[in-house]
């Protein structure tokens, strides 16, 4: 994939996660996920967007709250990585929940945020679908964004903006990802 750019207010970066976690196609459409990413004041904009499905996995607690082992459920997940190697992980949940982590190392967390809220709403005015928008905020977030990636977990099928190596899935892999800029 080449460098992906996420250029200035008011334009955003839009995609769609369509492809397994390998980069081998998906042809179940209904986990298709439209994600849109924005430079805003505060931070960074996410906005994903996915169908409701049948076997929805949601956790059991409060909407709009954080929820720690959201990658359990129906989430997407976007990763940022700083040009010094450090992460923070951003999950919206199909049932209005969220989760941001920070790490200092592959799987190493430095900050989970906890007591902290952010900026998060959920709900969707299309029948049949979820829509989750969250601002992660520049202090939330490494310095310079380097790379950058995006995975949908949908009834327990894995998928990826930009494919990842290994047997199975692991979206913790930063050195793999594509390079972004954020332009001015």
């Amino acid at each position: 994939m080449d460098k992906m750019i996420i250029p200035g207010v008011p334009d955003s970066l839009y995609f769609t996660i369509d492809k397994m976690w390998d980069g081998s196609p998906c042809g179940d459409t209904r986990l298709h996920t439209e994600v849109w990413v924005q430079k805003v004041a505060a931070g960074i904009s996410i906005r994903a967007h996915a169908q409701i499905l049948d076997e929805q996995r949601v956790p059991n607690a409060p909407i709009d709250s954080r929820f720690d082992g959201l990658w359990d459920y129906d989430v997407v997940e976007l990763f940022f990585v700083g040009d010094d190697g450090k992460y923070t992980e951003v999950e919206i949940g199909a049932g209005g929940h969220y989760l941001v982590l920070a790490f200092d190392d592959v799987r190493h967390r430095s900050n989970d945020f906890a007591g902290r809220e952010f900026d998060h709403r959920h709900g969707s005015a299309t029948p049949g679908t979820w829509q989750t928008q969250m601002t992660v905020p520049w202090d939330a977030l490494p310095a310079t964004i380097a790379k950058m990636n995006a995975f949908a977990i949908l009834g327990g099928t894995h998928l990826a903006l930009s494919a990842i190596p290994g047997s199975e899935p692991d979206f913790h892999q930063p050195a793999t990802f594509p390079d972004v800029q954020l332009a001015a």
